[in-house]
């Protein structure tokens, strides 16, 4: 026991030696395999330099003590290891270590004490038994008493290992649906974006259950709907009319497409099931209520059934009885009155808008339902008696739809096309659920004989000219910089994926990765910093808006696993006082350039540096020169699709 009490002294005494070393000095790992060269070689020259001095009665001794220096090395180096790897590596959660002081130190312990046991018995001859049977016993209550505690943590080190969920991940485990919220080293936090509940799972748990992750491996998320059509109902004409209504869809995809599956026959009719892409949680219940109308309205246009116990409830056609009650409340006297008090055919004899409203139809529709699209003959105009309908212009490469305008009850639209005699131009959908009175040529031609209605709907024209023109630059101007961001999102989330294949690599990797000085953590911040603050000097002094920016790209792309969130800050605020100054701008260039012999290096620089713009608006011409410069300096081509600006 003495000599195990000497061995427990001398091993505190050297690792203290040893931190203190390399404290602010070199790397922990690259330090403890210099210890260990340093022990072999000094191991190796002890023989021949004390028979050289003659010192033979020493030289034992004097090996066994360079042997246990040695191999207390080498427990620095395996603890040391351990702690870079995981504990501040992949049990990390953006630079903050997560693990408790009690495991880490406790880990440790136990590598100190094997070592200690293996210098006893093999360096010293002395036996152990002892001790084994003390220190067995004592590990078993200990392991007994935390088996839950140590089953929860080797089971967080293999979700981390196999990176199979990430903060902010949308995941559905043994049913529960939510985001993730926090990994911890005991238990994983989902949060239920919808109730706003919070589920905690131990690691364990999870480990053994089923994952659907929602988030990978693209943001877009894809789910189902399923119905039952009528026997009578020709499939094929199901599935075309329902795509016919998704068209113009809000949050469904149109790319990729919904794809449509016959599941077989039941006893009610054919079962479908419909799967389609949407983006993100947000947009869930937008697009399955979206998905669900458009079942509806193509039904319902081709006078298709969905099926239900129809004899058993004792009902008849249901779309014959929707027709009737719209015509019961929108009958001729109604119209008339609608007509007599609008604006634009208030004027109007009687006589006339009785013809007119013979001639005339209503129509009901809902979304995403539309009345015409571009290229569609003029055949009339359009009056909204209840509901909204909106006014799309849609570019000539089809990529941009802007809303130019939102007609409500009494307002009338399509009047542009059909007085200059074109094809429509705009699309016409419906917003909420509307109903309009399609007034067709032969209506107009009778309301067009009238006094002042010309005029009015010359007016009309004009003034919706001028109004529409002025909301699409408006609009088209937010549309590219919400594209601009959604770019930035998405580049971020490659990000995570190119920074994983530069670090997370396996452990004889992350070993002899260890052993160079040249850390590319540190080459890698400083040309992040440099990049951002070459883009945002720029825009002049930074402000808080930026620095959140930048970190909160760090932090989406995982990168503050690896770098200090302070130091980051301290270094992008440096960067950018010289980039104003215009003072040692080649340091700046230099940082760029080092990382170029990274693998993903650039390509992270670039990611981060086109993040960085635009954060104000559009992207500006001098940040766009700022972004060219950066990928020249790296040597990235321009003509990237990633990196594309909206004008």
């Amino acid at each position: 026991m003495g000599l195990a009490g000497n061995l427990v002294c001398i091993a505190v005494l050297l690792v203290r030696i040893f931190t203190a070393y390399i404290s602010g000095r070199v790397h922990r790992v690259q330090a403890s395999v210099e210890l260990i060269g340093f022990a072999v070689l000094i191991y190796l020259l002890v023989e021949p330099s004390f028979v050289f001095l003659q010192l033979t009665e020493i030289m034992s001794a004097a090996q066994k003590a360079v042997l246990s220096g040695g191999l207390f090395a080498v427990a620095f180096l395996i603890n040391g290891l351990i702690r870079d790897i995981f504990w501040n590596g992949i049990l990390s959660h953006h630079g903050t270590r997560k693990v408790p002081l009690l495991i880490t130190e406790g880990v440790a312990l136990t590598i100190y004490s094997v070592v200690i046991l293996c210098i006893m018995h093999f360096v010293f001859d002395q036996p152990v038994t002892g001790l084994l049977a003390t220190s067995g016993v004592a590990a078993l209550v200990v392991g007994f008493a935390a088996q839950s505690t140590l089953k929860e943590v080797f089971s967080g080190v293999a979700l981390n290992a196999t990176q199979a969920l990430h903060i902010g991940d949308y995941v559905e485990i043994d049913g529960t649906y939510g985001c993730v919220h926090e990994i911890g080293w005991r238990s994983i936090s989902i949060k239920n974006p919808h109730t706003d509940s919070l589920y905690i799972f131990p690691n364990s748990g999870v480990a053994e259950r089923t994952i659907l992750n929602f988030s990978e491996p693209t943001e877009r998320f894809k789910y189902f709907v399923h119905f039952t059509a009528e026997i009578s109902a020709p499939p094929d004409l199901v599935i075309s009319a329902i795509q016919d209504e998704l068209a113009y869809s809000r949050f469904v995809y149109r790319d990729p497409a919904p794809d449509f599956n016959l599941l077989g026959y039941s006893k009610e009719g054919i079962d479908f099931r419909v799967r389609y892409f949407f983006d993100g949680d947000d947009s869930w219940w937008d697009a399955q209520n979206e998905m669900i109308m458009a079942i509806w309205n193509a039904m319902r246009r081709k006078s298709l059934r969905i099926a239900i116990n129809r004899h058993l409830l004792g009902s008849g056609d249901e779309w014959v009885d929707l027709n009737s009650s719209v015509e019961k409340r929108y009958d001729s006297a109604q119209l008339e009155k609608v007509l007599a008090a609008s604006q634009y055919f208030g004027s109007s004899e009687s006589t006339t808008l009785e013809d007119v409203v013979r001639t005339s139809k209503v129509v009901t529709l809902n979304p995403p339902a539309f009345l015409y699209r571009p290229g569609d003959p003029s055949d009339g105009m359009y009056l909204v008696l209840e509901g909204t309908v909106a006014i799309y212009q849609i570019d000539e490469l089809n990529e941009f739809e802007t809303k130019v305008e939102t007609c409500g009850a009494g307002q009338l639209f399509g009047c542009t096309s059909y007085l200059n005699g074109t094809e429509r131009r705009y699309l016409a959908q419906a917003e909420r659920y509307a109903s309009v009175l399609h007034l067709t040529d032969i209506c107009m031609q009778k309301l067009k004989k009238q006094p002042g209605v010309t005029e009015t709907l010359q007016h009309l024209v004009t003034e919706r000219s001028r109004a529409r023109k002025e909301t699409c630059t408006d609009a088209l101007r937010a549309i590219a910089i919400a594209s601009h961001s959604k770019r930035k999102r998405l580049l971020a989330k490659e990000l995570r994926q190119g920074f994983s294949s530069v670090f997370d690599k396996p452990i004889l990797t992350h070993f002899l990765g260890a052993l160079s000085s040249k850390i590319r953590n540190e080459e890698l911040v400083n040309a992040v910093a440099a990049a951002a603050a070459i883009v945002a000097s720029c825009r002049g002094s930074i402000d808080q808006v930026e620095i959140d920016h930048l970190l909160n790209t760090l932090e989406t792309a995982d990168l503050l696993k690896h770098f200090n969130k302070d130091a980051a800050v301290e270094l992008f605020k440096r960067h950018v006082d010289i980039a104003l100054s215009d003072q040692n701008s080649e340091g700046l260039t230099q940082a760029i350039t080092q990382v170029a012999g990274i693998k993903g290096g650039a390509d992270i620089v670039m990611v981060c540096a086109f993040g960085m713009t635009g954060l104000h608006g559009l992207a500006t011409a001098e940040e766009r020169t700022a972004f060219s410069r950066i990928a020249s300096l790296l040597d990235s081509p321009l003509n990237d699709s990633r990196f594309h600006f909206h004008d």
